[in-house]
């Protein structure tokens, strides 16, 4: 078996990048190594609040107290496994020296908040990814991408090593594991050092199962019916990691999707799952994506348009609508192929934290081709939305392109186009509606 590569590939910069680079590693290790005292100091504040009301009022909430007790436990648990990650994160990246990543001077770095709660959200990132309680946002988000992948590269009838599979945005990356555990050759790509540090301690020093634990909700003090809720356990990985098969061909990359991919015509499928809105330009995105593609390729799409970086001082950003990127994604030469029925997904959502949360759904289909020739053929498509009263409403597009050449018969392309109607329903905030298509 060839599983995950112990050191990360990087691509190399100058010196000034790498200058860059190493304060940037170096930022986000103090991060982790800040989150515990961080995370009680939280815990600190709200006990001396709690001691300064009136004593019968205390007294009242003496189960509270408790709780934040049992609070400040789940944090050392979880710190446990936070120093587990970065034991050798000095290690993970083939050119970057143990003695340039390791640097007393983070230990006196105080990290921002936007990194603290970075760390906190790769807690989570464990349930989605890697245990039993994520298997239901797993489903309905990897298992639709996986699906069309064995109907693209039936096992039966291809050779699945052959097929060269990217999944750029791979987080912990799960979805790529699935993908190499069925055969292909799949390579995840991801930029984050957050995801790149638990993802290597997940693939590279988790061996068994469910031998760790994390309390992944413990810093949401709000909106939870019972205090358990905040203070759940959760274990992982659910699987074995180095469970895969005999010479499976798996493999992780870091650095900028846009940097690091720029040879033309070199995979066969790329798949992305809450992935295209992580752009200052989405359409810098879709081109990469439509040149490294091999003619022929399948490009596989799950996700929102929450754009990250909108509203974010001294980031620029675009936030097209569905629509805009639709034909932007035409205008490239994809078309969009098949529709199915849209899927609703969450994203490190709390199971717990439902209660009081109702929205409209509005339900439509999308279908579509991509073809290599430049507006090839017209497409037909419905827009499948959210929207709740005076809340924002969320967008969420799963879509398939498929890449033909230019002698491709065309003539068997078929499109349809079908509505549903308005449903009532309880829902989480984060819930999407998502849809997608796919290539014959």
């Amino acid at each position: 078996m060839e599983s995950m590569q112990n050191a990360y590939p990087r691509k190399v910069h100058d010196s000034y990048e790498d200058e860059e680079e190493r304060k940037h590693f170096q930022r986000i290790v103090s991060a982790f190594r800040h989150y515990k005292s961080h995370s009680l100091q939280r815990v600190k504040k709200t006990e001396s609040y709690l001691l300064s009301l009136p004593g019968h009022h205390q007294k009242l909430l003496s189960k509270y107290k408790e709780h934040l007790q049992e609070v400040k436990r789940c944090i050392e648990y979880n710190n446990d496994i936070i120093r587990l990650i970065i034991k050798d994160v000095a290690h993970i990246f083939e050119n970057v020296s143990p003695a340039s990543a390791q640097n007393d001077s983070t230990q006196n770095t105080r990290p921002v908040l936007a990194d603290q709660e970075k760390v906190q959200a790769t807690i989570k990132q464990l349930v989605r990814d890697w245990s039993v309680e994520g298997a239901e946002e797993r489903k309905a988000c990897y298992q639709p991408i996986i699906d069309e992948i064995s109907n693209q590269f039936p096992l039966d009838k291809c050779t699945p090593s052959q097929v060269q599979i990217l999944v750029p945005g791979a987080g912990l990356g799960r979805l790529a594991y699935e993908i190499a555990r069925r055969g292909y050759t799949c390579q995840g790509n991801e930029f984050s050092l957050f995801m790149l540090f638990a993802s290597h301690f997940v693939l590279n020093k988790c061996r068994g199962i469910n031998s760790y634990q994390v309390h992944p909700w413990v810093h949401q003090y709000m909106n939870n019916l019972k205090p358990e809720h905040q203070t759940q356990a959760v274990f992982f990985p659910d699987v074995n990691p180095s469970d895969l098969p005999e010479n499976a061909q798996f493999s992780m990359t870091a650095g900028d999707f846009l940097e690091v991919y720029t040879e033309d015509d070199h995979w066969d499928c790329v798949a992305t799952c809450f992935f295209i809105d992580c752009a200052n330009n989405v359409v810098q995105f879709i081109e990469t994506i439509y040149k490294i593609l091999k003619p022929g390729g399948v490009w596989i799409n799950l996700g929102p348009l929450l754009y990250h970086f909108s509203d974010i001082p001294m980031e620029d950003s675009i936030e097209p609508s569905y629509d805009a990127v639709r034909e932007v994604i035409q205008g490239f030469g994809f078309h969009l192929e098949k529709e199915e029925t849209h899927v609703k997904t969450r994203y490190a959502q709390n199971a717990h934290e439902h209660f009081g949360s109702s929205k409209w759904k509005i339900g439509g289909i999308v279908q579509g081709l991509k073809c290599s020739n430049l507006y090839g053929a017209n497409s037909k498509t419905t827009i499948t939305y959210f929207t709740s009263g005076a809340h924002e409403a969320l967008y969420s597009f799963f879509f398939i392109l498929g890449h033909f050449s230019n002698n491709e018969d065309e003539s068997k392309i078929k499109f349809n186009k079908r509505t549903d109607s308005f449903i009532e329903e309880e829902i989480t905030d984060y819930e999407y509606v998502s849809f997608f298509s796919y290539c014959h």
